[in-house]
């Protein structure tokens, strides 16, 4: 397998979007293609978009494009003057970045299409109103089961991450499998119902530019946790095993802004393994992470969440277990749905620091968040659908959230929180805003977004760009859209697959 298919990154018109700019009238009129979708040319075209992408469903086809432009003007591909309006772009020569200069006399209009590699899931972007997509970047991921084709080079991938283990290896490859073979049915079922059964998909994290098309990719291996940029550049999860379903142990990658691997962060205290559902690295270098740890509890062995937060600077290093604060009993772990060997009780899928400096958790298996003491541990409340709850809620048809995933402090003090809604919507999921009343242990909901027919069974977040706008990662629905509070649709994607967060920013 080529190297430029593991990796690549696009070098032509990455600043194309500036910040407030004002889209001038174009030279080109259209581009269109005959390709039967999704292997088309994606998004349709709009003369504010100036980028667009194709993924070939073989190495031996090809993008037929036909090209619509105003009189008496010249067509450049590759700085190659083209003298006719339609014409082949080859597969067998992608990834590759096409440019399009269309020039009349001193007016010069720029637009490049990007040829993505045939094991790239068909993006299948959608774009309402090009003008209301905001701009920046985005970040995310999307995961798919590989099939034995490509075992060889995920083993490859691991070996490379994790020289260090090489004595686990077998065992490692023994519990991936496993894992791979024992995914929970309806999980199966909603990544995979966008996918060709015939294709050898690989997964891929990947940032893009404004509209969705991608800028850098590179291949996942086995599994990877939120791919998102930090002050010195990128960092994303290497996941070395999975001892069950949805629990990836490894180490967190640090990229600088070229994109070269530049170190790893882990959790160095023993018995306890990093878990990668969560890492971040903040602006004055306070870095967060989470890990597992088993223990004897009841006559079987229980998984717990370990928080790690540290800051050499300030002398912070705060190790939190939550055994020691939450009994398994009060937790609700599908644990033949999932194949579980052991009680995965807690499932800590993310923490944030609050702006009154405590930390504010998530655990999927007892349906709560939790804020806990920064100095002492001690959580101070519950919220959710589980048996700990501590707070009433109001003007909440659903009376609270379910299996949620990454909640957010928002500027104005209240919660954002990705409700799955297992136990709490049929059949969808939805973004929840929350203001919260410590003092009387109200959650009052000032806005919600339900999408119906897109339950996300697990994995997934909301993030808010602006006062107005929100970007939305639906987990094994394999859908990412930026919509307006209002609740209209700005931008979709829709590959399938399984995609674990999405961030879009302007901030790096």
């Amino acid at each position: 397998m080529k190297k430029e298919i593991i990796e690549y990154k696009f070098t032509e018109l990455e600043n194309t979007y500036s910040l407030g700019e004002n889209n001038q009238e174009s030279l080109l009129l259209d581009i269109t293609s005959d390709n039967t979708k999704p292997y088309s040319l994606t998004p349709t075209f709009n003369k504010s978009i100036k980028r667009y992408c194709w993924v070939p469903k073989t190495k031996d086809d090809n993008l037929n494009i036909d090209i619509q432009t105003k009189d008496k003007t010249e067509v450049f591909l590759n700085n190659k003057l083209i003298t006719t309006n339609k014409f082949k772009i080859l597969a067998k020569y992608g990834p590759k970045e096409y440019v399009l200069k269309i020039q009349k006399q001193n007016e010069i209009d720029t637009y490049c299409i990007v040829t993505l590699p045939i094991y790239f899931p068909p993006l299948n972007i959608k774009i309402g109103n090009p003008d209301k997509v905001s701009d920046g970047n985005i970040f995310t991921s999307i995961f798919i089961v590989p099939k034995l084709f490509h075992w060889p080079l995920i083993i490859k991938d691991v070996i490379n991450y994790f020289p260090e283990s090489k004595k686990n290896y077998l065992q490692f490859l023994f519990q991936n499998i496993r894992t791979r073979i024992k995914i929970p049915k309806i999980v199966q079922e909603q990544t995979e119902q966008k996918l060709e059964k015939s294709r050898r998909y690989l997964p891929y994290i990947m940032m893009l530019d404004k509209f969705g098309v991608p800028i850098w990719y590179k291949m996942a291996g086995i599994g990877f946790s939120a791919f998102r940029p930090y002050k010195n550049g990128y960092y994303y999860g290497a996941v070395s095993n999975y001892p069950q379903f949805a629990i990836g142990l490894g180490k967190t990658v640090l990229l600088d802004k070229d994109f070269n691997i530049v170190g790893y962060k882990q959790i160095n205290e023993s018995k306890i393994s990093t878990e990668l559902h969560e890492f971040q690295y903040l602006e004055d270098d306070t870095i967060i992470q989470i890990g597992s740890k088993t223990h004897k509890y009841d006559k079987q062995l229980v998984d717990s969440g370990i928080i790690s937060i540290k800051n050499k600077n300030k002398g912070l290093n705060f190790l939190w277990d939550s055994i020691d604060h939450v009994s398994p009993d009060f937790s609700n772990v599908p644990s033949k749905e999932w194949s579980m060997q052991r009680n995965d009780y807690f499932h800590m899928n993310a923490v944030r620091i609050l702006r009154d400096g405590n930390y504010l958790a998530s655990a999927r298996h007892t349906q709560t968040i939790m804020k806990i003491d920064k100095t002492t541990g001690k959580i101070l409340w519950h919220m959710g659908k589980g048996k700990l709850n501590d707070f009433s809620f109001i003007d909440d048809p659903y009376n609270g959230f379910s299996h949620q995933h990454a909640p957010e402090e928002l500027d104005n003090g209240n919660l954002l929180i990705w409700d799955n809604g297992i136990n709490s919507i049929k059949n969808a999921s939805r973004v929840c805003e929350y203001k919260v009343n410590e003092d009387d242990l109200t959650a009052t909901l000032v806005w919600s977004k339900v999408f119906t027919n897109l339950q996300a069974n697990v994995a997934g977040n909301c993030m808010q760009i602006n006062e107005e706008k929100f970007i939305a990662a639906f987990g094994s629905q394999g859908y990412i859209e930026e919509f307006m509070k209002d609740g209209s649709k700005v931008l979709s994607l829709d590959p399938g697959g399984l995609i674990y967060q999405v961030m879009k920013t302007v901030d790096y």
